[in-house]
């Protein structure tokens, strides 16, 4: 399985098939095939979920400590 450079990084061609590839806006992973660029998004929006409840709990606790303070 040899893949073919072309001049356009948007499609690539293995085995005399070609396969349209997509960038994400976020980190600029490039996705090949197009299908896999959903579950990468969904990816980034459950770790952006996990990041804010962290900081909601971050916040909390300095919120408490202010008041022992």
């Amino acid at each position: 399985m040899n893949p073919v450079t072309q001049i356009s990084s948007k499609i690539i061609s293995i085995e005399k098939r070609n396969l349209r590839g997509a960038m994400c806006e976020k980190c600029g992973a490039k996705m090949f095939p197009v299908s896999l660029l959903k579950p990468h998004l969904t990816q980034h929006r459950r770790r952006q979920r996990w990041i804010n409840g962290e900081l909601r709990k971050l916040q909390h606790t300095f919120s408490h400590m202010r008041d022992f303070a």
